[in-house]
């Protein structure tokens, strides 16, 4: 059910969160600009582990991935019952996690839909569009008494999905939900953790009917003492502070190759996936990707199965990309706030056969998701 948000909420949203359009380095971030961040409700109404390698599909039936089935109400965890409250623009548990309290929108939620609808639309039946909305911390870990603080994510993640017109959508929801006593969100980041999004990426290739790499193949390398963007939004909040969280990233162990371009295509050199974690300032591990916000990624891998993916994204895909090295011959990944080229013709010029938009919920339903307007 949908459920509806009342005026005295909507007053706190108002307080609490702040519209920006623009990119989400570490750096600004920490200073107090939040990239992520939607913009209130503008409704009066808001609101598995895939199999390890053996939904291969042949280079033939590529574009035969069918709309999954969705359930009609939201996966409910046990998130205990933390206390909390707000600290500037979090509202911040008593162990320490940061939550950002999302605001809804459903006329936006649906422009977003009709973008997505063009690009099917403009680049054919011969190519899959998917649709990733990824829910954030406060859909699994806000304490239930408050849960009539912040709008439905499933329910508007679900309406969005309503307005799809061949554009195929990825549960990342309750793929997420059945694992949320792991780290899948960062404590004191507003992004999820590589861990959530490597659950998201392994619901994607499931979806798409590709190969997925289990854990096990991957390098796992950490960090302790990290304490991301909550520090700042939350006018650096002593219970952040004093409850740093170990960053763990996920280094695929395939052969690939890394390619980095400006935004337009221009000044193109080898490059890499990852920093290197140790090298990083401690308050940036985030930024140890190489999919990153200001340009446009290419990697080449070593799976020859004719498959050739392009990420839309806003920077909670930036862990999800490495995670399908071992399910696509080619991926390309492009922030849609910064792309100065056409996604469709994009498409067409490099033989892309998948096109996966994968964004936050405050990027889908807020003042980020007008950017495709422009470049489709």
């Amino acid at each position: 059910m949908r459920k509806s948000i009342s005026i005295p909420v909507v007053m706190a949203l108002l307080m609490s969160m702040t519209a920006c359009s623009g990119t989400d380095s570490g750096s600004s971030d920490l200073q107090g600009n939040p990239g992520l961040i939607s913009t209130p409700a503008d409704n009066t109404s808001t609101e598995n582990q895939g199999n390890q390698g053996s939904n291969q599909s042949s280079s033939d039936d590529w574009h035969s991935a069918s709309t999954p089935t969705s359930q009609t109400e939201p996966p409910n965890p046990n998130n205990g019952h933390n206390d909390g409250e707000m600290s500037g623009k979090v509202f911040v548990l008593e162990n320490g996690m940061g939550i950002q309290l999302y605001g809804g929108g459903y006329s936006r939620g649906e422009n977003y839909a009709k973008s997505l609808n063009e690009i099917k639309n403009r680049v054919g039946d011969k190519v899959n569009v998917f649709s990733l909305v990824a829910p954030t911390h406060g859909s699994f870990y806000l304490p239930e008494k408050y849960k009539n603080y912040m709008a439905s994510e499933w329910d508007n993640i679900e309406y969005i999905n309503e307005h799809l017109d061949g554009v195929i959508p990825v549960d990342a929801y309750t793929a997420l939900s059945k694992h949320v006593d792991e780290h899948i969100y960062l404590s004191t980041d507003h992004h999820w953790a590589p861990l959530g999004a490597f659950y998201a990426a392994e619901e994607f290739a499931k979806t798409a009917l590709t190969d997925f790499a289990p854990m096990s193949d991957y390098e796992v390398q950490s960090r302790d003492g990290y304490v991301g963007t909550f520090d700042g939004f939350s006018d650096h909040d002593k219970r952040i502070l004093d409850n740093p969280e170990t960053f763990t990233i996920y280094i695929p162990q395939n052969n690939y190759s890394t390619e980095h371009y400006n935004s337009d295509m221009t000044n193109g050199q080898q490059s890499y996936l990852f920093d290197n974690l140790q090298a990083v300032d401690l308050w940036n591990c985030y930024l140890v990707y190489h999919v990153d916000d200001g340009g446009i990624t290419h990697v080449t891998t070593d799976k020859k199965n004719n498959r050739k993916l392009l990420v839309v994204k806003d920077s909670y895909a930036n862990p999800l990309v490495p995670c399908l090295t071992n399910s696509f011959e080619e991926i390309w990944a492009v922030d849609m706030r910064t792309f100065q080229l056409s996604i469709s013709q994009f498409v067409k010029d490099h033989g892309i056969t998948d096109v996966l938009f994968c964004m936050c919920t405050f990027s889908a339903t807020g003042d980020n998701q007008y950017e495709l307007e422009d470049i489709l």
